[in-house]
């Protein structure tokens, strides 16, 4: 059985793990194990663009996931890229420069498929391991030093009440992108556009 690695549970792959489990039920999951990190509690914020409900709040957001979707949570942030090496697919559906980058550098040394989902606002972006996705374009998609991770909501949005779906398209999109992989079709190298 491959074993898929799904960084994050929030914004992106909340949702993300919600369509793995509907494909599953349709067997095209059927020799994939999935598990999902994320250290993050489910906020009373969390409930407007997250795939959480008011009986959720305060527990931990991949516990929630794992009870509702039957996939394997773990309440730790991944600080170390020793993890990678049990995964045949990493899957970045965090707002976390760091987590990306020791991604990146790690599958230059090890033998894994990537897929990096992004969502802010209405903005959405992916990038998948390709020929075309080096070590330096990838390091050159990150924010630059000083510079802040994205939030699948933007700040602005969210203070005046306004969620945009961005991340539930970029985690629908993740979910066809990790079909392909199981199906060893190939995927567009990147996409990047704002809806």
């Amino acid at each position: 059985m491959r074993q898929v690695l799904i960084a994050g549970g929030g914004g992106i792959g909340s949702f993300l793990v919600h369509r793995i489990s509907d494909y599953s039920e349709n067997n095209q999951f059927s020799d994939t194990g999935f598990t999902v990190y994320d250290d993050d509690v489910v906020d009373t914020g969390n409930i407007k663009y997250q795939n959480f409900k008011d009986e959720d709040i305060l527990d931990f957001k991949v516990e929630s996931l794992a009870a509702r979707y039957g996939i394997v949570g773990v309440t730790e942030r991944i600080e170390s890229p020793d993890i990678f090496k049990d995964f045949a697919c990493i899957v970045s559906a965090v707002d976390n420069k760091t987590f990306r980058e020791m991604m990146f550098r790690a599958a230059e040394t090890m033998d894994f498929h990537w897929i990096d989902l992004r969502s802010e606002g209405r903005s959405i972006a992916y990038y998948v391991k390709h020929k075309k996705n080096t070590l330096d374009v990838m390091l050159g998609t990150l924010p630059k030093e000083g510079g802040e991770d994205g939030s699948c909501q933007l700040e602005y949005e969210k203070n005046a009440g306004i969620i945009q779906n961005g991340n539930k398209i970029i985690a629908e999109m993740g979910a066809q992108l990790l079909l392909n992989w199981q199906r060893n079709e190939a995927s567009k190298p990147q996409y990047i556009d704002r809806i």
